[in-house]
């Protein structure tokens, strides 16, 4: 099993977009399992922290993340916590836009 935590510098949960200046800290945590080229519908989590509070309705939403190295990724997740400024998002469907590099293989 493989793990990747990406940072995130810009996101959309549903119509509510979150610009750089709106997130104190976003990544993307993406398991890949052993024998897997992908991960699961579920093998990936969203965690948000917001400057100020926002209202984010409890239930599936489409997500549109935007990477610190641009790359975009694409899902729906279903929200599982939130305080207001704290947000935890669980995968509830493939993840579009992830490639897994894997290992790399050392010298022959």
């Amino acid at each position: 099993m493989r793990s990747t935590r990406l940072a995130l510098d810009r996101l959309a949960v549903g119509a509510d977009a979150i610009d750089a200046e709106e997130i104190s800290y976003a990544d993307v945590f993406v398991v890949v399992r052993e024998g897997a080229r992908d991960p699961g519908p579920s093998d990936w989590e969203v965690t948000i922290r917001t400057v100020h509070a926002r209202d984010l309705v409890a239930g599936r939403h489409e997500l549109v993340m935007q990477a610190a190295d641009g790359t975009v990724l694409r899902g729906a997740a279903v929200l599982r916590f939130t305080d207001g400024r704290r947000h935890l998002l669980r995968g509830d469907d493939p993840l579009d836009g992830f490639v897994d590099t894997g290992p790399t293989a050392g010298p022959g």
